[in-house]
């Protein structure tokens, strides 16, 4: 079991007041858990495909750049 460690933060009243009508009583934690875990692999994957585009952009255009020296009569 993974340790637990309280920890205090500011929410909108608003925020709050759903979270207490719709999570029962000592399932709060938990959900809060569940949701930053889904967020924080959702920035991970986020991240990750950012990385994926911009790896692509520069190897597309070092490729474009190779193109040229293909057909440059050497062989």
């Amino acid at each position: 079991m993974t340790t637990q460690e309280k920890v205090t933060i500011s929410l909108p009243k608003d925020l709050v007041n759903t979270l207490r009508e719709i999570i029962p009583d000592r399932k709060r934690s938990k959900f809060i858990a569940d949701l930053l875990k889904k967020q924080f692999q959702k920035q991970k994957e986020q991240a990750l495909i950012k990385a994926y585009k911009d790896a692509y952009t520069e190897i597309k255009t070092e490729n474009q750049e190779f193109e040229g020296t293909i057909n440059d009569g050497i062989s």
